[in-house]
């Protein structure tokens, strides 16, 4: 009797499996905050980290694209590099997370010159550095892996800003070279992307339409100075270090869909072979569930939790937009 309820079994099993097959599901678990599921975007199949970083052995500059505040996203960055290393170990890292301005205290960081505290501080280190970027750091550390500062200066970004792309023609000759002076503003797609964001932000909450339309352009000329430096910094890169291949971390607007910085490279850099990988927020457990849109955003994706909501309260988000708002427009423009 025993022998006839395990054959059931093994035979429902068996079945259940082949209906899975048939219908293309693929389902994957989500544990935690710190977890991942990687998704080949061509195929719609979950693979592992080896199969990921075998799928990118031929590629000249790996976009890691990140949420900034998701520790899912750096977990993933340092498993990849880790696994890349070993595929790979001549490797260099590039990072939004530092400004050209900053790079001599990075390298010198690298170098042993410097404690960790001048990397943060005299760095410019970003204010979630110990807990979202130091163990990348003391890897490529460790394993003597060039990083490009790659980013242009935050109070370059601020002035931007507020003031325009006129703003770059006044730089003083000695930090000219620590952003880029062409930001090309006709890009439709990207720019159309920017703008939804922007008002889907509630940025322009409380200003009148010429003023929330200049001030838009400003901020959008503001992102393209960031896309524009680190292109151009991963373009000088892939000189200064033949034969190596880049792996770019940024948030994940400036290389979803090959818009921002990936665009700006392809067009610095034509022959350049690029492989974009892009965090996705998902809440049901089905690769089915995934949009062709969201798959369209790399050529591989992780698959991570949501993210708490920030508030609730709409009155508390508006209080909150308003305040941010306030505070920048007291933001001064000094060089």
């Amino acid at each position: 009797m025993r022998k006839v309820i395990l054959l059931l079994s093994l035979m429902s099993l068996s079945a259940c499996s082949s209906i899975s097959k048939q219908h293309n599901r693929e389902i994957f678990t989500l544990k935690s905050l710190y977890d991942y599921q990687l998704v080949n975007s061509a195929t719609h199949k979950r693979i592992n980290i080896n199969n990921l970083v075998s799928g990118v052995r031929n590629k000249n500059v790996i976009f890691l694209g990140e949420f900034h505040t998701h520790q899912a996203s750096h977990k993933f960055q340092l498993d990849f590099l880790q696994t890349l290393y070993k595929q790979n170990p001549n490797i260099v890292l590039s990072m939004e997370q530092f400004s050209r301005d900053s790079q001599s205290i990075v390298t010198g960081y690298l170098e042993g010159a410097y404690g960790e505290e001048t990397l943060i501080e005299e760095g410019d280190g970003w204010a979630d550095y110990k807990g979202s970027y130091r163990a990348i750091v003391e890897f490529a550390r460790e394993k003597n892996i060039p990083i490009i500062a790659a980013n242009a200066p935050s109070m370059f970004v601020r002035c931007v800003g507020k003031e325009g792309v006129s703003f770059l023609h006044r730089i003083s000759k000695e930090q000219s070279q620590w952003a880029s002076k062409k930001l090309d503003l006709e890009n439709e797609k990207y720019k159309a992307k920017f703008m939804s964001f922007i008002k889907a932000s509630g940025r322009s909450h409380g200003q009148t339409n010429d003023v929330a339309t200049k001030r838009q352009m400003n901020t959008y000329a503001a992102q393209l100075l960031r896309d524009t430096t680190m292109a151009e910094s991963i373009a000088d890169g892939l000189q200064n270090f033949p034969n190596q291949q880049i792996v770019h971390l940024n948030g994940s607007f400036h290389s979803d869909s090959r818009l921002g910085t990936v665009a700006v490279l392809e067009t610095t850099v034509p022959n350049v072979k690029i492989s974009v990988i892009s965090p996705l927020m998902v809440k049901a457990t089905d690769i089915r569930s995934i949009s062709d849109d969201e798959f369209n955003q790399g050529e591989f994706l992780y698959l991570v939790k949501p993210l708490p909501e920030r508030y609730l309260d709409k009155d508390k988000e508006m209080e909150a937009i308003t305040k941010l708002i306030r505070k920048r427009m007291k933001n001064e423009c000094e060089l």
